[in-house]
């Protein structure tokens, strides 16, 4: 499917919850039932900072992307997840950028982002985007248990 409509982003609001959970849900993401409600309560906080965008084409919800800060000051990309039957429209692209000019205008450094390692569409995007490898971790009893980091730093 090809998107001919215009994208429009805006930060994510307390009755976007139920689109967020249906974009999910699109993915057939299966997490376990403890994570899955640690979860809903940390979307609901970060709707409530207003640290989630919220991408729609018209008035359908298509994508979101959360973020946080780590030690309260360098902006991490957490999630961003499209519609499964969105992909490839740009949508991702769009969110990520509208972050990027947000946190440009507040005068931010840099931006942090991950994926899996075995993920090479996402690490793909990310180096589209000018996103550069900056390291990794392990993590015992998850799988894939493998994550990648990247760094871009913003112009000021």
């Amino acid at each position: 499917m090809h998107i001919n409509k215009s994208i429009k982003i805006r930060s994510g609001f307390k009755s976007d919850l139920s689109n967020i959970k249906d974009i999910d849900q699109s993915l057939s993401i299966v997490i376990d039932e403890v994570y899955e409600t640690q979860k809903q309560k940390a979307i609901k906080e970060a709707l409530k900072n207003e640290t989630i965008l919220i991408a729609a084409i018209d008035t359908e919800i298509v994508g979101y992307l959360w973020y946080e800060f780590l030690w309260g000051y360098i902006p991490f990309i957490s999630l961003i997840r499209i519609n499964k039957f969105f992909h490839r429209n740009g949508i991702g692209k769009n969110l990520m950028k509208f972050l990027e000019r947000k946190l440009n205008e507040k005068k931010v450094e840099r931006i942090l982002s991950s994926t899996e390692y075995e993920n090479k569409s996402a690490i793909k995007f990310h180096k589209s985007l000018g996103y550069n490898e900056c390291g990794y971790f392990k993590l015992a009893h998850w799988s894939p248990n493998k994550e990648l980091f990247f760094e871009k730093i913003l112009n000021s």
